[in-house]
C-alpha cells in the first residue's frame, strides 16, 4: 500500500472511530486539554503509539507533533513512538490528523432527528477539515 492510501484510510478510520461518540472517544482531560492517553482513551496520534507510550506518567502525554519530532536524535520525525507499521508517514500529516481530533467545534456532541434518536458526528466545519486533509493528501502535500 502507498502511503497516500494508507493516510486516507488513517484519517477515514480515525473519523469513524471519534464519530461513533465524540465526547467519551476524544482524549480529553476534565480541563479541557487534549493528551495523547486519557483513562482509557487516546487521541488520534496516541492510537498509534507504541502501548509503552500509552500511559497517563508518559512525560510527553500532552507534548505537540513538533515536540514530539525533536525528542528524534536521528530525523524530524514521529516514528520512534509510533507501532510498526505507520513509520515514515510525514509529521504534518499527524498533526493535522491531531488537529481533526483536538477542535471540539468539529465534533456534535449529539443532536435528536425527527425520530429522537441520538446521533454523533461531524459540524460542518468539521466535514470542511476532513475533506481538506483528503485533499492535500491527494495533492501530495504529505509526500517526501
Amino acid at each position: 500500500m502507498n502511503k497516500q492510501q494508507q493516510m486516507q484510510d488513517i484519517l477515514k478510520e480515525t473519523v469513524e472511530y471519534y464519530r461513533e461518540d465524540p465526547a467519551g472517544r476524544r482524549c480529553v482531560t476534565d480541563d479541557g486539554e487534549c493528551m495523547y492517553t486519557w483513562g482509557n482513551n487516546h487521541c488520534a496520534i496516541g492510537r498509534y503509539l507504541r502501548e509503552e507510550y500509552k500511559t497517563e506518567t508518559w512525560d510527553c502525554n500532552n507534548e505537540s507533533v513538533n515536540e514530539l519530532c525533536e525528542h528524534n536524535p536521528d530525523a524530524f520525525s514521529v516514528d520512534w513512538v509510533l507501532r510498526d507499521g505507520v513509520h515514515g508517514i510525514d509529521p504534518d500529516f499527524w498533526a493535522s490528523l491531531q488537529d481533526i481530533h483536538d477542535t471540539t467545534s468539529y465534533w456534535e456532541e449529539w443532536n435528536r432527528n425527527v425520530d429522537g434518536v441520538r446521533k454523533y458526528g461531524f459540524t460542518d466545519r468539521g466535514k470542511e477539515a476532513y475533506v481538506e486533509l483528503q485533499d492535500k493528501i491527494a495533492e501530495g502535500r504529505y509526500d517526501d
